[in-house]
C-alpha cells in the first residue's frame, strides 16, 4: 500500500516537470523570459510549455510555449533551433495559420541561430 502511494506520488510529480522535445526548447525555458522582455518590451509573468492545441485550417497546431506578459498580453511561441531543420516549413505554416485565425493573441517565432531571433507575426 505504501509503495503504491509512493509510486503514484512520484508519477504526479513527474507529470509536473515538462519533457521538452528539443534542447532548444529546454534552453528557451530557462532564457525565454529575458529573450521576450528584450524583444517585446514587457516582463513575462508566467510561461507554460505546450499549453494547448488550436484548430487551424487543415488540421491542428500546438505552440511550444505560452507566455503571459505583465501587460496582460498573451503570447504564443514556436521555437526552432534552425530555419534549416526538418519540419521547419510545416511548423512555420501552422504558426502563420494560427496567427491569422486567432488575431487576439501575439504569435512569435523564436529561432536560435547565431543568437536568439524573435519574429512577431501578429
Amino acid at each position: 500500500m505504501i509503495e503504491q502511494t509512493r509510486s503514484r506520488a512520484q508519477a504526479n510529480v513527474a507529470a509536473l516537470i515538462p519533457q521538452y522535445k528539443s534542447s532548444t526548447e529546454q534552453q528557451f525555458s530557462l532564457l525565454g523570459a529575458a529573450i521576450l522582455r528584450e524583444a517585446l518590451g514587457a516582463a513575462v509573468a508566467a510561461m507554460f510549455y505546450e499549453p494547448c492545441r488550436w484548430k487551424i485550417p487543415g488540421g491542428h497546431y500546438t505552440p511550444d510555449f505560452l507566455a503571459i506578459l505583465d501587460t496582460g498580453q498573451v503570447v504564443f511561441i514556436e521555437i526552432k533551433g534552425s530555419r534549416k531543420q526538418r519540419n521547419y516549413r510545416d511548423a512555420r505554416s501552422k504558426l502563420r495559420a494560427a496567427a491569422d485565425v486567432y488575431r487576439m493573441f501575439v504569435w512569435c517565432e523564436v529561432v536560435e541561430e547565431d543568437g536568439w531571433r524573435v519574429e512577431v507575426l501578429s
